[in-house]
């Protein structure tokens, strides 16, 4: 066998080991405590994690390292909380890039179904804008998830990003305030009378 044919042989199993790592084995998905919101209100963006069909034993023990994306000019950034048992192996770091903020967080021990952690944003647009936040591997090249039990097995999960809705205020709560504030007038008008 001359270089030339062992070169392309390694090239092909290379890239059949890459195919096979780059299977559609699980799924992160953001999922919002609500779709709309209103301006200055907090909500929450659950992680979760379905590797059912990962690699590996089950049930396991997996982790993998995330960027979430934001526009920071409709979203504040309150925080990630980890769920019950899940651990970090890189602690949540954000960085900012013109409008885009983005939330930079690796995981460990998350169970083969459920929430890793739990995000807290504040809607800050406008009403009538749409917050949309990106979801990706933190290593797009060759992927950064692992299945750890029986053994260290790495695969590459679909992401689903998601967005939220700015709106209004609810007619309700203005109606509300305003009911409340003529109270306060009319009660301080009739103590000045007194």
């Amino acid at each position: 066998m001359n270089i030339c044919t062992a070169a392309v042989r390694h090239l092909a199993t290379a890239l059949l080991l890459l195919a096979g790592a780059t299977v559609q084995a699980a799924s992160l998905t953001l999922v919002p405590s609500a779709t709309a919101v209103a301006t200055n209100s907090v909500f929450t963006v659950g992680l979760k994690l379905d590797a059912m069909n990962a690699p590996g034993a089950h049930p396991g023990l997996y982790g993998g390292e995330i960027l979430v994306s934001f526009d920071k000019t409709l979203l504040n950034y309150g925080g990630f909380t980890l769920a019950s048992g899940v651990s970090y192996f890189s602690a949540p770091a954000v960085s900012t890039a013109g409008n885009t903020q983005t939330v930079h967080l690796g995981f460990d021990n998350a169970a083969d179904l459920g929430t890793v952690g739990t995000f807290s944003f504040t809607a800050i647009g406008n009403a009538g804008s749409t917050a949309a936040i990106g979801l990706t591997d933190a290593d797009d090249f060759s992927g950064s998830f692992a299945s750890y039990t029986p053994t260290y097995q790495r695969f590459y999960p679909t992401f689903t990003p998601t967005q939220v809705a700015v709106v209004p205020l609810p007619a309700s709560l203005w109606l509300l305030g305003t009911a409340l504030g003529g109270i306060a007038v009319r009660r301080r008008f009739r103590r000045a009378a007194d």
